[in-house]
């Protein structure tokens, strides 16, 4: 969308070397010689590339390692009401992404109210940016470590030799306190209480 403003004709000499001949814009549109135009503020990157809300879908059952008692947890709408983003540095930063509001977290922390926070770590020069950070992949340029906290404790995507690799957050935007992306993490091994069943997929976005 363009704005219009319109100028008096004896001023319109001061623009002719930037116009364009036969009454026209560059772009093509038919403007009067009085008219000059004046583009729009850019749409911001976070809006255009950050589109639609969070889907974020999370599954915790089966899971004891060091946690104060026994705990399941399974959503597939993790709405996101809080988030913020810490930078240590360039290369280090953790999103926390939370479902519930600022208010609501009084006292103990309910069974229905969690934190997911993704530590993200960029290495060999590089700066956090949009990539894919490989779940505990701390030889390769970008890694990330994911964890949720809970009512009974943190919970981790553990992991043995055998099964199959935890997973990545991938990060399509990030700057300042803004960013979103998706989650591919999960860890599956219900008779190991160290590992359980914990998985956490979907979209994401920071709350605005």
């Amino acid at each position: 969308m363009k704005k219009y403003i319109l100028i008096p004709s004896v001023l319109f000499a001061a623009f002719s070397i930037s116009s364009c001949g036969n009454g026209e814009s560059r772009d093509g549109d038919s403007l009067d010689k009085d008219t000059v135009v004046v583009n729009e503020e850019p749409k911001s990157v976070f809006a255009d590339v950050c589109k639609g809300a969070s889907n974020i879908a999370v599954t915790i059952k089966d899971y004891k390692y060091d946690m104060s008692g026994d705990y399941a947890f399974e959503t597939g709408n993790f709405e996101v009401k809080q988030s913020n983003i810490e930078w240590t540095n360039d290369s280090n930063a953790i999103i926390t992404l939370k479902n519930y509001a600022a208010g609501d977290l009084v006292g103990d922390r309910k069974d229905d109210q969690v934190d997911i926070v993704i530590q993200l770590f960029a290495r060999h020069g590089k700066d956090v940016a949009p990539a894919t950070y490989k779940h505990s992949a701390t030889d390769m340029d970008y890694s990330s470590f994911t964890t949720m906290t809970t009512s009974k404790g943190k919970v981790y995507f553990n992991w043995q030799i055998g099964m199959d690799e935890q997973g990545s957050v991938k990060i399509d935007y990030i700057e300042a306190d803004q960013a979103c992306g998706s989650f591919n993490l999960a860890v599956e091994k219900p008779g190991s209480k160290q590992i359980g069943t914990v998985r956490l997929n979907g979209s994401f976005r920071t709350a605005e």
